[in-house]
């Protein structure tokens, strides 16, 4: 296994070398290169005024799909259909055509009554009297209707002819059917959740009445202002609720829209907590102002992404309203991990060498997770669904641009806050302040020593803060111990076990309703809709040309093609509109001839009883160049059921001798639910399979792959587990969510992995210890601010933006107690122990280790030196290797340690003091030291102190 260790280290030092490099350069020019990424971002800004929207409900069905081939195909056999001046149901290629209200009376009670009836002959006359002015002229329902013999088709409004009523006053309406005028209609398509008895209705819950329309530009500002006025009616014995065709589309919009108000609201959040948890130190060491830079730096990254994805021509879909929520977790995650590797870093350093330190380790580390993040969202722009692209194309983006926001603008905001903290000021105000020592002596206040104090740090413990420091301090108490890691195994044992469960019944679907807000007129009618109504779908059967009508062999596939699409259960045995069949009963009937079949048929479509057939039936020159049939399925509630029953019908179809397919206006959304298995599947896949390439990239260590792996598994189960529990189906609403899952699971083990592969230790525990003090308290407050930054949606009234917190939540919830328990228990037990030397490869993070390291040390006596002691670099490798031979020794003295712990501070507050006197007074003082080798070197800063070419160099 060294080897794969030697190989890690030498991967180590390629990358990290270039990204020091990178550190260092940045860390020479701040101002230079924040100016030149703010600009930059805020240039791409501007992109957002050529943003296009793609607000359709179809941006949630799969593109390029066979029902919307066969929908072009279908345009193309039937151009010439005019459903607005002979207007049929069944005729509609698509369902958008139509104005619906649904009338309950408010008690709850039978509606089938002559009083009930007159409130709803009430609600009849207020519709058909809505008016629009468009171009100085004024458009009643008269003016917009769809019509059929010159008459507007509204269904239902038989129930106010007077014959109906004489009939209901007499208890004689026939059920299932009713004929009057010469015209008999489906009682149950009008009276919702009737009851008969004898033949006869009895009573009903709601009376439904549709009113078809034109579909132009006039009558869709009809439809629009139909909303509104019916928005304002009111009854004192009736519930009404109202849709248009494309009501869904403008609430869904207008639901996203709505929901953008909370992204000023989570921004500010994002700031108050970050600055919280680096709320640490002093008034010097304080990295308050890191917190803010960190969140400004993502928001120009998301701002920048979106202009850029926009110039671009990309659709700005409804879903990507969550992107930001996602985007400013995964960059306040990055934040976090920088400030630990600074943290991590030597205080004696000058700042471009830790600068340079802190991108060598974290900079690799918060680059294996970005990069894995937009591998995983371009794998999801590969989708079918155009809501998928569409977010995935804009996510992928974002996370790009805010890694190298991170890399640019937020290191060089690191380093300005390391100058400052250098010059001794204050974090707030800038101002140079004394330490605090210094005001002691000077006896003022403990209040002002309190707020204005301070000095540079020098420990870890003493720049962190309360939120960093305590919680990973608590974790590695508890993993030391053996039954406590068992009883850690014990509990995720059950705990996957329940979310093994959940992911075997996890269901696909998706409620067209719970894509709008609960208060939303549409949800309200979608819920009517579907409880007092079959939701049965005329499917039409297209037959392509090259057909003879005339032989009795068509007739008899014809009639084959239907017998064997009744015997389907959710196909209804009753229901056959076909125009040969008709034309075959009609008078007009003429087969001696091509051209007297066509003729006969023609005039029969003029009469009033073939009317109907009218639109089933298209000619060229003298032809029959397509034509269709209908049937019609029953209710089928499932959309797993709707998608079965749709392939099932397409099988029977295709093993029909005619050139027929099947083709309804919902066949578009099924298609979502019959490839949302496979493509989920399919882009996991890629996910996992690039993540495994970049993880291996970066982290060659099979072990520490296998751990990835095994944790991302886990992660992933159980957030399918729970989302069964939680109520959520699998659509292509969630699929982005899984999707964003991939990325969120990989960087929490990947954190802990990377750094317990850089501990250097042969002991695993310490190893553990080591990982969770450089990546424990990053991944947990990162975990924490996106709860934060997602906790705005969990009172959204938004089916996406509430799906969306959820998912979000289990990700961090679950991602975070397998990366800080299970994971490192794992390691404790598992984990490799590595016994290559880093020593041994040549160290270039710091030109110490050619000229000399030097530190604070002890003396063999144990006493501290009250200066500097230098150390080469052949001192140094010895040193580390007695080191790692009396490892077991120096963990016995720990406790000792920890009681000089006070002591060592005072001295070293006190010597630090001794070094600014020196420094103001520009004074040396001649030291005795042990024998040291000197160096010669242009110039070497320590502290406050510099050497040049014509003095020794330490």
């Amino acid at each position: 296994m060294n080897i794969f260790y030697r190989l890690h280290i030498k991967v180590e030092e390629f990358f990290g070398g270039l990204f020091e490099k990178h550190g260092r350069f940045v860390a020479r020019h701040p101002w230079t290169v924040i100016i030149c990424v703010a600009l930059i971002d805020i240039g791409l800004g501007f992109g957002l005024l050529k943003i296009k929207t793609d607000n359709s409900i179809e941006q949630y069905a799969p593109k390029d799909s066979t029902a919307s081939k066969h929908r072009e195909e279908v345009y193309s056999m039937f151009p010439n259909v005019d459903t607005a001046n002979n207007f049929y149901q069944h005729s509609l290629i698509s369902y958008s055509q139509y104005a619906i209200v649904i009338a309950q009376r408010k008690d709850g009670s039978n509606i089938v009554d002559l009083s009930s009836l007159s409130d709803v002959e009430s609600l009849y006359n207020y519709s058909v009297s809505i008016s629009i002015n468009s171009s100085g002229s004024t458009y009643k329902y008269n003016d917009v209707c769809a019509r059929r013999f010159s008459s507007c088709v509204i269904d239902g409004n038989y129930i106010f002819s007077s014959d109906f009523k004489n009939d209901l006053s007499t208890g004689n309406i026939s059920y299932p059917s009713y004929t009057t005028s010469g015209q008999t209609f489906n009682i149950r398509d009008t009276f919702g959740k009737s009851v008969a008895s004898g033949g006869f209705l009895e009573s009903a819950a709601a009376i439904r009445l549709t009113f078809s329309v034109a579909g132009n530009s006039i009558s869709d500002d009809w439809q629009d202002a139909f909303i509104n006025k019916m928005k304002s009616y009111s009854s004192n014995t009736l519930n009404i609720d109202f849709a248009h065709g494309s009501s869904l589309d403008e609430e869904l919009n207008a639901n996203i829209s709505g929901d953008i108000t909370l992204f000023i609201v989570t921004f500010s959040l994002m700031i108050t907590f970050s600055g919280l948890v680096l709320f640490g130190g002093n008034s010097v060491s304080n990295r308050w102002f890191l917190g803010t830079a960190g969140v400004v730096s993502t928001a120009l990254a998301i701002v920048a992404a979106l202009g850029f994805v926009c110039l671009c021509g990309v659709l700005f879909a409804s879903i990507v309203g969550t992107m930001p929520f996602l985007v400013i977790g995964i960059g306040v995650d990055d934040m976090f991990i920088l400030l630990s590797g600074l943290a991590q870093t030597s205080n004696i350093d000058d700042i471009e060498t830790r600068i340079g330190k802190t991108m060598r380790t974290s900079g690799i580390a918060v680059t294996i997770t970005s990069l894995t993040d937009v591998i995983a969202f371009c794998a999801g722009a590969s989708s079918l669904f155009p809501a998928v692209k569409h977010f995935s194309l804009y996510t992928g983006t974002a996370i790009l641009f805010c890694y190298l926001n991170y890399m640019t603008f937020f290191v060089s905001c690191m380093t300005l806050n390391e100058k400052r903290v250098s010059q001794n000021r204050h974090f707030f105000t800038c101002r140079r302040v004394k330490t605090k020592n210094t005001m002691m002596r000077e006896e003022k206040s403990k209040a002002l020593i309190l707020c204005c104090s301070g000095s540079p740090s020098k420990h870890r413990d003493e720049v962190e803060g309360p939120l960093e420091k305590y919680p990973k301090k608590l974790l590695k108490i508890i993993l030391r111990f053996t039954p406590s890691k068992i009883i850690i195994l014990l509990l995720f044992a059950g705990f996957v076990g329940i979310s093994i469960f959940g992911a075997v019944h996890f269901k696909e679907g998706l409620d067209l309703k719970d894509l709008v807000s609960s208060d939303s007129y549409f949800y309200s009618f979608q819920e009517s809709l579907t409880a007092f109504y079959d939701q049965g779908i005329t499917i039409g059967l297209y037959v392509k040309s090259d057909v003879d009508y005339r032989s009795s062999e068509t007739l008899d596939a014809i009639n084959s093609l239907r017998d064997n699409l009744q015997k389907d259960p959710d196909i209804s045995d009753t229901f056959f509109i076909s125009w040969l069949h008709a034309y075959i009963s009609s008078t007009h009937f003429d087969n001696s001839s091509n051209s007297n079949f066509v003729a006969g048929l023609q005039a029969f479509s003029a009469t009033t009883e073939g009317n109907m057939y009218l639109n089933d039936v298209s000619f060229d020159d003298g032809n029959i160049s397509a034509s269709r049939f209908h049937i019609l399925t029953e209710s089928i509630v499932s959309s797993g059921g709707q998608g079965d029953m749709m392939l099932r019908v397409r099988d029977i179809a295709g093993n029909s001798p005619l050139p027929v397919f099947p083709y309804a206006g919902t066949f578009i959304y099924m298609e979502g639910f019959v490839a949302i298995y496979s493509q989920t599947l399919q882009t996991i896949g890629i996910c996992v399979a690039a993540v495994f390439v970049v993880t291996s990239v970066f982290l060659p260590l099979p072990v520490m792959i296998l751990f990835i792996t095994i944790t991302v598994i886990l992660i992933m189960v159980s957030i399918l587990g729970f989302m069964h529990f939680w109520g959520l189906t699998l659509s292509s609403v969630t699929m982005i969510h899984i999707i964003m899952c991939i990325g969120f699971c990989v960087d929490f083990a990947t954190h802990i992995c990377h750094a317990f592969a850089q501990a250097e230790s042969t002991n695993r525990d310490d190893r553990v210890g080591m990982a969770l003090d450089t990546a424990g308290g990053p991944i947990l407050n990162g975990a924490l601010s996106t709860v934060i930054g997602v906790i705005m949606l969990a009172p959204s009234k938004s089916f996406i933006f509430f799906s969306f917190f959820k998912v979000m939540f289990m990700v961090m919830s679950f991602g975070l107690i397998y990366s800080i328990f299970l994971l490192p228990v794992l390691l404790s037990f598992f984990g490799p122990k590595y016994v290559t030397k880093r020593s041994a490869i040549k160290d270039e993070r710091s030109v110490d280790t050619e000229i000399g390291m030097l530190r604070n040390s002890k003396c063999s006596n144990g006493n501290e030196h009250t200066k500097d002691t230098v150390i080469t670099k052949k001192e140094s490798e010895i040193n580390i290797s007695q080191g790692d031979n009396t490892e077991k020794a120096s963990r016995t003295k720990k406790k000792k340690k920890k009681k000089k712990k006070k002591k060592r501070r005072k001295h070293e507050e006190d010597q630090t003091e001794e070094e600014e006197g020196r420094n103001e007074s520009s004074r040396r003082t001649t030291i005795d030291l042990p024998p040291l080798k000197l160096h010669t070197k242009n110039e070497i800063s320590h502290a406050n102190r510099s050497f040049t070419n014509d003095e020794p160099v330490v």
